[in-house]
């Protein structure tokens, strides 16, 4: 008889950190998306100020507001409107290191690249994200310009 309770108490916490974990990485996936795309609205809006006081302490620390609306009138200028929702997919190693990190109480950081829907050129951003309280806040952000649409990139030889 109780060798059944020795196979059933692992598999129930087995399955039970499963699901729990699966709604955690959700929750995460989908605040991040939302973060993107609030980004993403004030960037349309030129709300340079907003996206920059709303960031971490480190990433004022280490840009000032001048140069960083600099940085974020640039990209506005060469993206034009950007439109789409942002879709964020945690791989496992992803999830893994964001709990090891919140484990040993580091901050939580994570970078997402992201390929923004603009008419007008194909590029890549980088986010960098620390989560406070569980919510993600800017901790950086870079913009790189790929081509012009339409943008045909071919590999190899002729």
């Amino acid at each position: 008889m109780r060798a059944r309770y020795y196979f059933w108490i692992p598999l129930v916490l087995i399955v039970g950190t499963s699901c729990a974990s699966y709604e955690e990485q959700r929750r995460i996936q989908v605040s991040l998306g939302e973060s993107i795309d609030r980004f993403h609205e004030r960037l349309n809006n030129e709300q340079f100020h907003e996206i920059y006081s709303q960031g971490t302490d480190t990433l004022q620390r280490r840009v000032d507001e001048t140069e960083f609306t600099s940085r974020l009138k640039h990209a506005h200028e060469q993206l034009g409107v950007i439109s789409g929702k942002a879709t964020v997919l945690l791989t496992g190693r992803e999830m893994n290191s964001l709990h090891w990190q919140k484990l040993f109480g580091r901050e939580q950081k994570y970078r997402h690249v992201e390929m923004p829907q603009s008419e007008l050129i194909a590029a890549t951003e980088t986010f960098g994200w620390t989560f406070e309280n569980g919510n993600p806040r800017l901790d950086s952000y870079e913009f790189r310009f790929i081509c012009r649409q339409p943008c045909i990139v071919a590999l190899g030889t002729p």
